[in-house]
């Protein structure tokens, strides 16, 4: 990314990712979670010190259905119905519920901050890939995802742990899920394992 010359377009960006902020009612980590951008990224532009391609402007516009034209036009209003678009109202609730937890003090036996950090890292992550990208849209196994939670992005979720977050999406209608053909399993296999994929895929 390169730094902003245009002032005024540095400025319309800025503005209009305060109005995202005011119309979805997400914070900064919030938009960029849901938009799949990282909090850098936007901070940046949001501060005017640093361009967005064009790519990171779809990214950003197109899961709040919002074309691109309508965002770099300043005499145009952003449509006030994206605030009530089904998947940022379901993202919220999980989003901000995060936030909502009641602090107690540590009491012996739990975890520390830096594994309840960790843990809350793979939710929002796991979020972000259901709600903003086409991860889901091709069913796969809890084996399958682990393997490319970790080969791709580093992160590491026990199957068990999984299974317990993806069963959240199956209840709120996001996924869907079907048992693996007994065809495509292994023949030593004694578990039914379930394909995941994206509602409607």
């Amino acid at each position: 990314m390169g730094k902003i010359t245009d002032h005024d377009v540095a400025a319309l960006i800025a503005r209009r990712i305060v109005e995202l902020i005011d119309l979805t009612g997400l914070p900064l980590e919030g938009l960029a979670n849901f938009t799949g951008l990282s909090f850098s990224t936007l901070r940046s532009a949001l501060k005017k010190s640093s361009s967005l391609s064009i790519d990171s402007f779809a990214r950003l516009c197109t899961p709040l259905s919002i074309s691109l034209s309508d965002f770099f036009n300043p005499k145009k209003q952003l449509p006030p119905h994206t605030k009530d678009l089904p998947n940022l109202v379901k993202f919220k609730v999980i989003f901000l519920s995060s936030f909502e937890q009641p602090r107690h003090k540590e009491r012996p036996g739990s975890k520390p901050d830096g594994i309840n950090a960790d843990l809350r890292h793979q939710r929002k992550f796991l979020a972000q890939l259901i709600y903003s990208s086409d991860y889901f849209l091709t069913a796969r196994t809890i084996d399958q995802i682990a393997i490319d939670l970790e080969v791709t992005h580093h992160i590491v979720i026990r199957p068990e742990r999984l299974y317990a977050l993806l069963k959240k999406y199956v209840g709120l209608e996001l996924l869907e899920k079907k048992v693996l053909p007994r065809t495509a399993r292994k023949p030593d296999d004694s578990r039914r394992p379930y394909l995941y994929y994206k509602k409607g895929a």
